[in-house]
């Protein structure tokens, strides 16, 4: 059931970010919520998890808007993973991991694209994307992050979601 609840929450996730979430911009920056929902199961269940829903996450913007088909997936499931790895580490209940790893996660994720578009020939500045994209964005994910961590955890936690489909 885990999965078939994750699957719904990437898609409705990925409509809402393609169209509602598109009028949250303050400043011209708009919180990426997939780095959120990412950020999120991976601080939760761990690399292998953070890893997927960054795949299946970025596939599906890929395919439907992307100009290369693996880019946003590559870049996402990388960023599941890494942040996914200190899951073992994190006391689940508290706020801080949230705020902290979604950050992180934005700082990591506009990294991989700023180098993309470096080895591409795109010319773009990195002190022009590290203060009016990087950073906006890390702060308005770590304000957004904590709550919409707290709801996936409860989320995770009900019973439900450990029952099998058979």
């Amino acid at each position: 059931m885990r999965i078939l609840v994750i699957g719904l929450i990437i898609f409705v996730n990925f409509i809402l970010e393609s169209t509602l979430f598109q009028y949250t911009r303050v400043f011209g920056v708009k919180p990426d919520f997939t780095i959120i929902l990412i950020t999120s199961y991976a601080i939760m269940r761990g690399s292998g998890f953070g890893g997927f829903i960054g795949l299946a996450s970025g596939l599906l913007q890929d395919i439907f808007y992307g100009n290369a088909i693996g880019v946003n997936g590559l870049a996402y499931m990388l960023t599941g993973y890494l942040i996914g790895q200190s899951n073992e580490n994190v006391f689940k209940d508290s706020y801080i991991p949230s705020i902290v790893f979604n950050i992180g996660a934005v700082f990591i994720y506009q990294h991989m694209f700023f180098l993309i578009a470096y080895f591409t020939k795109n010319q773009v500045s990195y002190t022009h994307a590290l203060m009016n994209i990087m950073i906006p964005q890390g702060i308005y994910n770590a304000i957004l992050g904590p709550i919409i961590y707290r709801l996936l955890l409860r989320l995770d936690e009900k019973e439900f979601m450990n029952n099998k489909i058979y």
